[in-house]
């Protein structure tokens, strides 16, 4: 593995204190690198998704370590960390070109790096020609693809996918996660994508399972 983007050690995660307290990740050490292709499985309430928001800077953990050596300063902001939702849709009165540049508007980029940077998130997840599409006329498939889009336009180096393919049938989720997979290449960015259903054969290097909020098996 290349120098990590994100390590951990002893990392944990609980929601409330004394007798309500949810532990809801326990001592887990894992790092990501730029050539990481790694799925994470495991039941809902697992803790997967308290793992993604740790990885991301969003969660403080309550005990161990988190680093991002590759980045400064750290935590990374979204620019560089590329957070794809389960529940992050799409602005309705906003067409899919509009939506995908609403994080970069935001960060402060303006003109023809925001039009570029949109042009070449939606050619990587195969929407180039729904631009003008508002989300009421995307199927279930493309509204997914958009939100992708949204969180690639930065070109991040890390990508952090909470059950991306939610919702989709086998064969759309299937080739969502194909895109996805595709993209983080095209990017040369770390991926790590949570999913409750199985994962296609073959398309990711590492498979990380969760039980209980403990990251039981990594390979």
């Amino acid at each position: 593995m290349t120098t990590p983007l994100v390590r951990t050690e002893e990392l944990a995660y609980t929601y409330g204190t004394g007798l309500t307290a949810v532990v809801a990740v326990h001592g887990v050490c894992c790092a990501i690198a730029a050539d990481t292709r790694a799925v994470l499985t495991g039941r809902a309430g697992s803790g997967k998704t308290t793992l993604l928001h740790l990885l991301a800077g969003m969660k403080k953990p309550t005990a161990g370590t988190i680093e991002w050596p590759s980045f400064e300063p750290e935590p990374p902001g979204p620019e560089l960390i590329g957070l794809v939702l389960q529940d992050g849709g799409l602005l309705r009165d906003l067409d899919v070109r509009l939506n995908v540049a609403l994080p970069l508007v935001l960060a402060g980029r303006t003109g023809i790096a925001v039009r570029d940077a949109v042009d070449d998130a939606l050619d990587l997840v195969g929407l180039a020609g729904f631009a003008k599409k508002a989300p009421r006329d995307l199927t279930g498939e493309q509204m997914r693809l958009a939100m992708l889009a949204r969180a690639l336009a930065p070109a991040p180096k890390l990508i952090l996918a909470d059950d991306p393919a939610g919702w989709l049938d086998k064969p759309a989720g299937e080739r969502l996660l194909d895109r996805l997979v595709r993209a983080a290449d095209r990017l040369s960015a770390g991926l790590l994508v949570a999913t409750a259903e199985p994962a296609p054969p073959g398309l990711f290097g590492e498979c990380w399972v969760m039980v209980d909020g403990k990251l039981v098996r990594d390979r």
